[in-house]
């Protein structure tokens, strides 16, 4: 009886080391990476149409034509997707991005039809994907304009609507870097995930086990650098002894950084869950 005991005690271990690697990469909202996904499939086909071969996707700019962190993300999302899939080109955000700075362009400049063909010229496109994101709480209604670079003039048009998760929060504040003005967002505009070098799990007690305590733990965490773990914010609390597990065993874990395009290691903010399930 005691070596049967022991075996379960062996199971359940093993399934909470297996949910809590694969908390990193796992999306949090996969009914929106769906819906993202489904709307570049049609402003592909779109582009094709229009027989572009090069196309930019600029920062998401909000209704007054500013500049947010969420819009960005948009922004970097949606030309990853299309990066992925597409039969033309996509300019990589990030490269893109340092060129415009040394010509002191910015986001905001894209409305000016005579900054275009500049920009178009500085990073080799023929067409923008121009975005207005109005980003409440609750929702995201995204404006999408493609543009040819050469006449200015608007090839299609097309809106985006997306409810936000509560985990949708977890991404931001983003990382940026002050002196470039790039956010780099993990997964997006080729910049990679951190990986695990050294994540033990957290224990997970007899009388846990007894109480059938469970429940998943989403947190919102920062790496610097060289992979350290700079802070740590609870998205989601099933229970508060186990999120202070979740939380505590973070200071153990040992990361290699996220790099860029050009493989230059770089700060990211990440989710990761930790999920403490018991089957039978």
């Amino acid at each position: 009886m005691g070596e049967s005991n022991q075996a379960n005690r062996t199971l359940v271990r093993v399934l909470i080391v297996l949910l809590v690697l694969l908390g990193i990469s796992r999306s949090a909202w996969p009914n929106a990476d769906k819906d993202r996904k489904n709307a570049v499939k049609n402003l592909a086909k779109e582009i094709e149409q229009a027989q572009f071969h090069k196309v930019y996707v600029p920062d998401f700019l909000d209704p007054s034509g500013g500049r947010t962190e969420k819009g960005c993300f948009f922004a970097s999302t949606f030309s990853t997707n299309l990066a992925r899939d597409a039969n033309f080109e996509i300019v990589n955000r990030i490269q893109a991005q340092k060129k415009l700075n040394e010509l002191h362009i910015s986001a905001q400049d894209f409305q000016k039809p005579e900054v275009l063909s500049k920009a178009a010229q500085a990073v080799g496109a023929d067409a923008f994907l121009i975005g207005m994101a109005a980003i409440s709480a609750k929702e995201a209604k995204l404006s999408l304009s493609l543009r040819d670079a050469a006449s200015d003039k608007e090839v299609r048009s097309t809106d985006y609507h997306e409810k936000l998760e509560p985990q949708f929060e977890g991404n931001f504040p983003a990382v940026e870097d002050t002196d470039s003005h790039i956010f780099y967002f993990p997964g997006l505009d080729g910049v990679s995930q951190p990986k695990c070098k050294y994540c033990p799990n957290p224990d997970y007690t007899d009388e846990e086990r007894r109480s059938r305590v469970s429940g998943s733990v989403m947190m919102s965490v920062s790496l610097d650098e060289k992979g350290t773990i700079r802070n740590v914010r609870v998205v989601t609390n099933p229970d508060e002894g186990l999120t202070r597990k979740a939380v505590n065993i973070l200071q153990k874990w040992r990361m290699e950084p996220s790099y860029d395009p050009d493989g230059r290691a770089v700060p990211v903010r990440v989710m990761v869950e930790t999920v403490f399930r018991l089957l039978g």
